[in-house]
């Protein structure tokens, strides 16, 4: 592996676990690892906080390649689009 696919893939890495260094986006991706889908709102619901914190940190597991969007009609509902998130995140389990 040349130097700079080991950049690459750190770099990839250390914005993975930012993104799920927060309690509420380890929820999220344990919710949804549970269900195919859910929407804001049911995630909101079961998260226990506002739609506007549930919108950001969908945004930004999003925005890092976790989760994955799909709108039918006025409801986007997420999911999780890298599978290896659950492996992260039972290894940190594990780990703890």
């Amino acid at each position: 592996m040349s130097k700079e696919e080991r950049v690459n893939t750190f770099d990839v890495a250390a914005r993975m676990l930012k993104a799920v260094a927060h309690p509420v986006r380890v929820e999220i991706i344990n919710l949804l690892s549970q269900t195919k889908r859910l929407s804001v709102n049911e995630l909101k619901e079961m998260l226990g906080i506002t739609q506007s914190m549930t919108s950001q940190h969908l945004a930004q597991l999003r925005n890092t390649g976790i989760l994955g969007a799909s709108k039918e009609a006025n409801v986007c509902y997420y999911y999780i689009l890298n599978k290896n998130v659950l492996k992260l995140l039972s290894c940190i389990k594990n780990c703890c």
